[in-house]
């Protein structure tokens, strides 16, 4: 994953699960660890690879949806830079009782709503109970299967009971954004998505408030002066859709965007180019997403035979096409975990080094016959001619 930052302008960056909300110094100025020399005010223009498809936190399921509302929604724990888990509306960590399945959340008092309201535990409840609402209509996806009921003890306080212990709760669960009751509330789980305030969010919470949407080209916010944790130090925050790397990139060298939470996503050199371009800043790091290729092991199919599969990873040349697809940036996967979890194991992998013979000898023992021309060739366990095997070996 790689954030790119442009033309001399620094920023801090605080992680949150909805998104990326951004508390951002002035431009021309900059921000330091001690918090020196920070000035409010201006415009911090950044780019989306996409637009988003929805607005509502309770919808969103595609990247730049959820980095662009991240903007706009409390949450009620965040992770810091770190990863640790840290508390946001929360006023500090939860208690848990002494058999581990009560968790009880306090809020912060001064919080609120962009209309003025307070933010209260009942908003909490209506959060967590519209994502587990089984007609949802959302891409978003929302596990509260270890919960057996959330209750709003006063207006800041949570009680949220579990059906059994369950260990990860705070960092799987209370890592959540809220929502207002006053507007989410109130509208029937299966039309959240097509409602107009999925467009248009008209009561947020987080360091910014929505202004305007001009689709398939900008999201505008301007800063909430009364967000709880203090005010952003942009005034106006303007995510620009560039859906073209290498208009991307070139925003970004330019200077026309400040930052680019994605730009190794577009390929075409995007980040080789940057890492050349002055002025310029950019960070890699691990991420927990990977690509893979899946197949077909039924039976009848190519990859019914675990030879056949074996045959596949061998013939492969995967650190040189990994290379060539991140730009040299990219890590080569072996199995379904990534090295950045904690469960990544590298001595219990079973990794393939590219052998062209063994892979052909691998493939006449599934029952394949190699052609001169390196295509495979076998009869049709289904009858009816044979099946081929188009990747030249």
């Amino acid at each position: 994953m790689d954030q790119s930052i442009g033309k001399s302008r620094w920023l801090r960056v605080s992680t949150l699960v909805a998104g990326i909300a951004v508390f951002l110094s002035a431009c021309g100025g900059s921000s330091t660890a001690t918090g020196d020399n920070i000035k409010n005010g201006g415009t911090f223009v950044w780019a989306l690879d996409a637009d988003a498809q929805s607005l509502n936190p309770f919808v969103a399921g595609d990247v730049p949806s959820v980095r662009a509302i991240g903007f706009l929604f409390p949450n009620l724990y965040s992770a810091d830079k770190n990863l640790n888990v840290i508390p946001d509306l929360a006023d500090g960590m939860p208690s848990i009782s002494s058999d581990k399945k009560i968790w009880t959340v306090k809020l912060r008092k001064n919080a609120k709503w962009s209309d003025g309201t307070p933010i209260t535990a009942d908003d909490v409840v209506m959060t967590v109970n519209m994502q587990n609402n089984q007609n949802l209509d959302t891409d978003a996806a929302f596990d509260w299967g270890e919960l057996d009921k959330v209750e709003a003890v006063d207006a800041n306080t949570v009680k949220f009971t579990l059906k059994d212990v369950f260990a990860p709760f705070l960092a799987n669960n209370l890592l959540t954004f809220v929502a207002p009751a006053s507007v989410y509330g109130k509208i029937d789980p299966a039309k959240q998505r097509t409602d107009p305030v999925s467009l248009n969010p008209t009561v947020t919470g987080g360091p910014y408030k929505f202004d305007k949407r001009v689709a398939g080209s900008e999201i505008d916010m301007s800063a909430n002066t009364n967000f709880y944790a203090g005010r952003p130090h942009y005034d106006k925050v303007i995510a620009k859709i560039i859906t073209d790397a290498t208009a991307a990139t070139n925003a970004l060298i330019n200077g026309d965007v400040a930052w680019h939470p994605s730009l190794g996503e577009g390929g075409s050199g995007a980040v080789t180019k940057a890492k050349a371009a002055s002025g310029v800043q950019v960070h890699d790091y691990a991420d927990l997403g990977y690509i893979d290729m899946r197949l077909n092991t039924r039976k009848g199919h190519l990859f019914d035979n675990v030879l056949t599969r074996q045959a596949m990873a061998t013939a492969l040349d995967k650190p040189s096409i990994v290379q060539a697809a991140t730009e040299g940036r990219g890590a080569v996967l072996w199995g379904d975990i990534v090295p950045a979890s904690w469960a990544y194991d590298d001595s219990s992998l079973v990794k393939y080094t590219q052998d062209v013979a063994k892979a052909k000898s691998l493939m006449t023992q599934a029952g394949w016959t190699v052609g001169a021309d390196g295509v495979a060739t076998r009869p049709n366990p289904s009858g009816g001619g044979t099946q081929k095997f188009v990747a030249k070996i």
